[in-house]
């Protein structure tokens, strides 16, 4: 099973030609007598060509359906074969395209022509996004994913009734009798593995309803090839503000875009309303901000597809400042990509921050220039990698920009990247929080605070040999729902990817610093493969743990993959909104028994 992510996949999910190769790197700029041992294609230090075990491969010298002719188990290997072997790699396709083009298009005319008539005669016939959900924002980003991809998208025109149920007029329409119905349906479909014994090359889950928090529901009734729509080119949703009185309260039902306005009203005072509250017919969740009423704010919320009412004095329930902090986010200099992915979605939703290095962590004075400092996803094998990063062989490696490299240092400089932040920079990191920062790691970054004891009461651990989880969609439990974190979220139970993180555990009297868990049930795997589900069991899936004056907040998740999980995101837009007004820890309620996270 290979994942739609691939940009190889672009062609083959669009009715064309696809064959995939991924060319073995190298540790260095010279040539080096390779030992190819396993893993992915990428390998390992100097001399050895492994990765992690599982799902990219196995065992690489062994003659597989994708590849037929495998490597010698020694080799001499360069850089120069890696660029060799891409160049004939285009070059032969290219070829091959020109010698015969007519084949080529006849391939693609077919391909569509199976796609169309696939939808007219086999289930699911379509799929129906509802109008009406609470954030349609996210839905909005499904379907614009989906027409960036060529998938036609219409919105139904009147009452859709399907043996599946009754949708609203203005509810959105893929049908699956179009050119691209088939990735239609990979993209929104629920990715199940009949055989437990597969391993797969990387994700096995993507469904799109579900990574949105987002309603999409698969429908077998044919009736819906004859829905009548207007088709849609792209999804705008425009916000609403009613009522004309002297405070706004904007209501956070999820949507990513609360912190962009937040942060483009920057110079406004902003308070959230920590319990739910009726305002007229208009329920005001927790999380709802307050603001007073000005045509800025107006135009603002409208921008941004946000739903509002006025309101003639501020409601009688608790409510804190909803200040702005000063935010760092921490890269190694070895492990950047999960870096990047939450760059991106931090940039993409104007969230300012500052990117740093152990350069500046070993500075110190964290605490006088930042308020919270995120971790995303990064290194791999727990917390020495991300601590010491780049292993020093001898010398310094240098990354500055100079005449002779201009496009370096873009983002930042190092005179040495090797060595990573050392034990000096935990210390730092330590100081930051007892004397009041807000520390957040993602995914396998949390591993780090743990196991450098930073927060003590945290032990995290390893999965066993007999686990095997590539990103599936699974179940998590929120056990402090009325905590900052999770404003927006209206269900108990919601849908997350799992991001190979840590296996977090507390004392039975620590408990209560578990925010978020995983319930560990077969049942719980929503969409893709995972083997050896019972050793997440009751696992935190958040932590909020006091240290110091300060907090450190784990997610063994990673709430920023891949700009996929948008339901997730908010969580982390919440952690950093909210950053000093974390409400002291208090013993949760009992686990739920029965639990369901629908698409």
């Amino acid at each position: 099973m290979w994942s739609p992510g691939y940009l190889g996949f672009m062609s083959s999910n669009h009715n064309g030609m696809l064959r995939m190769y991924e060319i073995m790197g190298n540790g260095g700029a010279n040539t080096m007598r390779r030992t190819v041992v396993g893993g992915g294609p990428g390998g390992g230090g100097p001399g050895e060509a492994a990765g992690p075990p599982g799902g990219r491969g196995g065992n690489m010298t062994s003659r597989e359906w994708y590849r037929p002719l495998p490597p010698y188990r020694n080799v001499e290997w360069s850089m120069r074969n890696n660029t060799n072997y891409s160049e004939t790699g285009v070059l032969s396709a290219l070829e091959l395209t020109a010698s015969f083009s007519k084949t080529v298009l006849e391939n693609f005319y077919d391909k569509s022509r199976n796609s169309i008539e696939s939808g007219k005669t086999e289930a699911p016939f379509g799929y129906v996004l509802p109008a009406g959900q609470p954030d349609m924002t996210r839905v909005a980003f499904i379907v614009n994913t989906l027409r960036l991809q060529g998938i036609e998208v219409g919105r139904a025109t009147a009452e859709v009734k399907l043996k599946e149920g009754a949708y609203p007029a203005g509810s959105l329409i893929v049908k699956r009798n179009q050119p691209y119905g088939r990735l239609a349906k990979i993209l929104l479909e629920k990715q199940n593995f009949p055989d437990p014994s597969l391993t797969t090359y990387d994700d096995t889950a993507w469904t799109m309803g579900l990574m949105s928090h987002a309603q999409v529901f698969e429908i077998s009734d044919k009736a819906i090839l004859d829905v009548p729509v207007q088709p849609v080119d792209t999804l705008t949703i425009a916000g609403s503000l009613k009522g004309n009185g002297p405070i706004t309260a904007i209501l956070h039902n999820g949507a990513n875009s609360l912190v962009t306005l937040r942060y483009r009203l920057k110079d406004l005072k902003f308070e959230a309303i920590e319990q739910p509250f009726k305002a007229g017919d208009t329920q005001l969740p927790a999380g709802s901000l307050l603001v007073a009423s000005s045509p800025r704010v107006k135009s603002e919320i409208e921008k941004l597809g946000l739903e509002a009412v006025t309101l003639a004095q501020a409601p009688d329930v608790p409510k804190h400042l909803l200040d702005l902090p000063r935010l760092a986010v921490f890269s190694t200099w070895g492990s950047t990509q999960d870096v990047g992915w939450v760059r991106y979605a931090l940039d993409h939703f104007e969230v300012n921050y500052d990117l740093i290095y152990k350069e500046q962590i070993n500075k110190g004075s964290l605490r006088a220039r930042y308020d919270v400092i995120l971790i995303p996803n990064q290194g791999r094998g727990g917390g020495k990698a991300l601590v010491f990063d780049v292993e020093y062989r001898g010398k310094p490696y240098a990354y500055t920009k100079s005449p002779e490299f201009p496009s370096l240092g873009a983002y930042g400089e190092s005179d040495d990247i090797t060595g990573g932040m050392g034990l000096s920079g935990v210390a730092e990191i330590d100081k930051f929080v007892t004397q009041g920062g807000v520390l957040i790691t993602l995914g396998g970054s949390s591993f780090f605070p743990a196991e450098f004891g930073i927060a003590r009461t945290v032990d995290a651990a390893h999965t066993g040999p007999q686990f095997y989880a590539p990103g599936p969609i699974v179940e998590a439990e929120i056990l402090k729902p009325t905590h900052p974190i999770f404003y927006g979220y209206s269900q108990k139970v919601v849908p997350v990817r799992w991001a190979n993180g840590p296996l977090l555990r507390v004392a039975a009297e620590d408990r209560k610093y578990i925010l978020m868990q995983f319930p560990g049930a077969d049942k719980s795997v929503l969409s893709g493969l995972m083997k050896g589900v019972p050793e997440t069991r009751n696992r935190p899936a958040v932590l909020d743990v006091p240290v110091g004056q300060g907090r450190v907040v784990l997610f063994a998740t990673n709430p920023a993959y891949r700009w996929q999980n948008l339901g997730e995101f908010n969580m982390l837009a919440n952690s950093i909104l909210n950053f000093n007004d974390y409400p002291k820890p208090t013993a949760p309620p009992p686990a739920a028994t029965t639990a369901t996270a629908g698409q």
